[in-house]
């Protein structure tokens, strides 16, 4: 079984560079290697045409595709990613995370073993684990306002994250993945691709269509294929901008993909109000600055949803 990796990018010549080298290092190697660019200067594209020169990618016959969008939206730029790969498997990674030399290897032995499996996330390594009073105190509140179970899978409210914050020790069934790994069986892209009403930095476009093919298949997160994910502080939006995304880009997800009913909707905002409560509460044991974003920007994007709602 071959496969495809597909990776936007903007502004992150040197995060992608790291990249690079870990998928050079692969013990099985990919058949191509699509970056879509979206950066500002044209650093990144002198980056790939070097790559095809290097000779470990000639004498593999590893095909290094370069393709430049103008508009800044992940979600597009990996819909134009899936047009042209030629894998069986399609493989989407974030432009700064660093993969296991056998990443690829485990990812490929799971869809090998098993043709149910239409979907595989691998385990991010969490170097700084979160703990102490305050992680416990807001992973109870999460929990109790159905924004996250910490399981992989949407809540009854239409949150839910993918697991991110710690790593799996076996496989997990479940219904979404985190955009910084993600690999399918080619055919499942066919009529599920990216949605781009998620424009920019696209907050949970991973989510959606995670779960959309989830619906049709089987996914599962692998411990055994690891990888780190630097969250590069590179080209990152403001705070309260991304609060304020995060709330309309949940809304949007849960209007399109759940089932809407007084009850669905009621807890729907009994989640949003949780996000608010936990967001003060963070604001008043740490009296930060990016906290103070934080809680400005989910207020905000609150009211001007709440407002907005027919």
């Amino acid at each position: 079984m071959n496969y495809s990796i597909i990776v936007p990018t903007c502004n992150r010549q040197k995060d992608l560079a790291s990249l690079i080298d870990s998928i050079l290092k692969q013990t099985i190697l990919p058949v191509e290697v699509i970056v879509i660019d979206q950066s500002d200067s044209d650093d990144t594209k002198k980056y790939i045409e070097s790559c095809s020169n290097y000779e470990l990618t000639k004498s593999n016959n590893i095909n290094f595709i370069y393709m430049y969008q103008t508009k800044k939206n992940s979600a597009a730029a990996r819909n134009k990613g899936i047009d042209v790969a030629k894998g069986q498997v399609i493989s989407f990674l974030d432009d700064d995370v660093v993969l296991f030399r056998d990443y690829y290897e485990k990812v490929l032995s799971y869809f090998d073993n098993d043709k149910r499996i239409g979907g595989i996330g691998g385990n991010v390594i969490v170097e700084n684990k979160l703990q102490g009073w305050k992680w416990k105190l807001r992973k109870g509140l999460l929990k109790l306002f159905l924004i996250n179970n910490f399981d992989g899978k949407i809540t009854k409210s239409g949150f839910g994250w993918p697991i991110a914050e710690r790593e799996i020790d076996s496989p997990m069934q479940v219904e979404m993945f985190s955009g910084c790994n993600m690999n399918f069986r080619k055919e499942f892209l066919k009529d599920d691709k990216f949605d781009e009403w998620f424009t920019g930095y696209s907050y949970r476009e991973d989510v959606d269509i995670s779960y959309r093919i989830s619906g049709k298949t089987l996914l599962k997160m692998i411990p055994e294929a690891k990888l780190y994910h630097n969250y590069s502080k590179s080209n990152r939006m403001d705070v309260k901008e991304q609060k304020m995304m995060e709330i309309k880009n949940s809304y949007y997800f849960y209007k399109k993909n759940m089932k809407k009913t007084m009850i669905s909707d009621f807890l729907f905002l009994y989640s949003l109000s949780g996000l608010l409560t936990i967001s003060f509460i963070e604001y008043l044991c740490n009296f930060n600055e990016e906290k103070y974003k934080q809680l400005k920007g989910f207020t905000k994007g609150i009211i001007k949803l709440v407002t907005n709602i027919p």
